[in-house]
């Protein structure tokens, strides 16, 4: 159980990083990003390069944070205000392609090999036969860190009070004085820097690649839409719900009851993500903390 609960606070932070901000978009724009997880990728991308220009890692961590947060804010003004004004329809679409664009820039500029960040080589310590390395810590404690400064941010600030009136209602938000443009630009810095950060922590952990934010878009997405769209404190509890879910099924073994040995393959880790969706949409399809949908 001590393997299952640390992989879940591993699993489940870098999922509660991006299902926030994916949440934020949609709760304030109105339209599911399917680019949102390349802002992991490109995170991941950018530290490397950084670094292999010869900076810190640390200082390259930062920066690659701000980066990523300046494309976001420049997507959103350039490519994705004009597409919501066509529906978001088009603009899901739009985020798909880019999606596709995205992973085939850097493929071209990278190759399919997975790169590396100068990380020096860890001596993992071993709780109650677990192996545990103190990148894996400082993930769960940045990534907490992270997540409870933005329920803060949203809860006690005038920034947040302003975010959640946009996401409620955009209309009387205009009339009250508030700059909705503005708004949407520190949702997506806030939404894609946290993403970024969850691509530096898995290319610390390991290494990054192409795939990186694509091999997550199902459990993040079933994340957003189990925690109830639009809200960040669902979205962070579907999470670490999930990461649960897909941990204790790679741990039980099925074939105990017939006196063998079978467990679930890692590959199929993304189905658990699938059937925990289906299951919430279909008794609670308005999410965890989401509103119930008023029919009729």
């Amino acid at each position: 159980m001590v393997e299952v609960l640390f992989d879940t606070a591993v699993r489940g932070s870098i999922i509660a990083l991006l299902a926030v901000g994916l949440t934020m978009v949609q709760g304030t724009l109105k339209f599911a990003n399917v680019a949102h997880v390349e802002f992991a990728t490109l995170g991941g991308y950018a530290a490397v390069a950084l670094t292999g220009a010869g900076l810190g890692l640390m200082a390259s961590s930062v920066l690659a944070a701000v980066i990523v947060a300046a494309i976001s804010v420049l997507l959103n003004r350039v490519l994705f205000r004009r597409l919501l004004k066509s529906g978001p329809m088009i603009a899901l679409i739009g985020s798909l392609a880019l999606s596709i664009v995205t992973r085939a820039l850097l493929q071209l500029t990278y190759g399919s090999r997975p790169q590396y960040l100068p990380v020096p080589l860890e001596r993992g310590m071993s709780f109650r036969g677990v192996l545990i390395t103190p990148s894996q810590v400082w993930l769960i404690i940045i990534s907490v860190g992270l997540l409870a400064l933005l329920v803060l941010l949203l809860k006690f600030t005038s920034l947040g009070r302003a975010v959640r009136a946009v996401a409620a209602n955009p209309e009387l938000a205009d009339v009250s004085g508030i700059n909705q443009k503005r708004v949407t630009d520190v949702v997506w810095v806030l939404s894609s820097a946290l993403a970024a950060v969850a691509g530096i922590l898995l290319a610390i952990g390991s290494a990054v690649g192409i795939e990186l934010g694509f091999n997550l878009l199902l459990p993040v997405f079933a994340a957003a839409i189990v925690g109830g769209l639009g809200s960040v404190g669902g979205a962070i509890i579907a999470a670490y719900v999930l990461a649960f879910a897909e941990s204790l099924v790679l741990q039980v073994n099925w074939g105990a009851a017939l006196g063998a040995s079978y467990h679930v393959d890692v590959s199929y880790r993304p189905a658990v993500g699938f059937l925990l969706l289906v299951v919430m949409l279909a008794f609670r399809p308005q999410g965890l903390m989401g509103r119930a949908v008023r029919r009729g």
